[in-house]
């Protein structure tokens, strides 16, 4: 059956902590977005209980994610209370994601202090965590079925949302998907380096058609995977709960691909994170090497 929660999503009024904001209190809210903010997307706080991620770049799909997780997990995600959508001045569609606010620290202003106790704790934990999500099957559509069904795609049955399978204006199935097999995701990250990466030659793009498939390989299965895995992204609570914030890129995707976004996330190497990754989640170093050459052509 498809998901059974749809947009605009309210939660029922017993579960509210106060009255939802307006967009007015919405709009003046305090800032908590990253120090660079992406165009089309803001984080505000509103009020004691409220966080409210709203723009005309937020995907409703980001607050469905989080209602799935909820749903059928015990992993510790923010309260969804409203999803919904509204025009702005310049005509363009605004996703409202309405959720709570959550207290602690996340895990990239207080890991380097931690002592290698706590850390194992909350290695542990995250294990557990991982676990949980891994065994989500992905949800069926209409268009499922035996011999042919789509399985690597989003809680809502579309595309996949990691920046690698993004096309900017029109859709191009192959690169955005959803994909039936990890094969069909090769092609897809070698199309989208032939749509986008202005110099990458005929020839690279051959070799790449030859050997992402081989070098590029999970287990097969579509794994539920957050694919935004960085300490920022990870709040410690102060009663040790470990709260996974961020479910924007969130879906089913090869096994490699959760290991190969935390490792990734590491990237400045300004603490041992790295080192810790691998005892929650099984070691693709290959995989990862291989996606960080691909982000690195694309965007740095």
């Amino acid at each position: 059956m498809p998901y059974a929660h749809s947009i605009p999503y309210f939660a029922p009024a017993e579960r509210l902590p106060a009255p939802l904001p307006s967009i007015e209190e919405i709009e003046a809210g305090q800032e908590m977005g990253p120090e660079k903010p992406i165009a089309g997307q803001r984080v505000v706080r509103v009020g004691q209980h409220f966080v409210v991620k709203h723009g005309w770049w937020v995907r409703p799909v980001e607050g469905l994610n989080m209602l799935y997780v909820s749903d059928h997990t015990t992993v510790a995600v923010p309260h969804v209370y409203a999803i919904y959508q509204q025009e702005d001045a310049e005509g363009r569609t605004c996703t409202y994601i309405v959720m709570e606010y959550v207290d602690g620290r996340p895990l990239n202003e207080c890991w380097s202090s931690l002592d290698s106790e706590v850390k194992e704790t909350i290695s542990s934990q995250l294990r557990g965590v991982l676990d949980q999500l891994r065994k989500l099957p992905p949800p069926s559509s209409d268009e499922d079925d035996d011999d042919y069904a789509p399985v690597f795609k989003s809680v809502d049955n579309g595309p996949l949302h990691d920046g690698l399978f993004w096309t900017e204006g029109e859709e191009v199935p192959e690169v955005n998907g959803p994909f039936r097999t990890e094969g069909d995701i090769a092609e897809a990250l070698v199309r989208k380096l032939e749509l986008e990466g202005s110099d990458f030659k005929p020839e690279r793009a051959s070799y790449y058609r030859r050997v992402l498939p081989h070098v590029l390989r999970g287990d097969g299965k579509p794994t539920f995977t957050h694919a935004d895995l960085q300490t920022k992204n990870i709040m410690l609570r102060p009663d040790g709960v470990l709260v996974l914030l961020d479910w924007e890129w969130a879906g089913w995707y090869p096994r490699y691909w959760e290991y190969s976004i935390a490792v990734f996330g590491c990237g400045f190497w300004v603490d041992d994170f790295h080192a810790w990754v691998p005892k929650f989640l099984d070691e693709y170093p290959n995989e990862y090497l291989w996606l960080a050459t691909i982000r690195g052509f694309l965007w740095y």
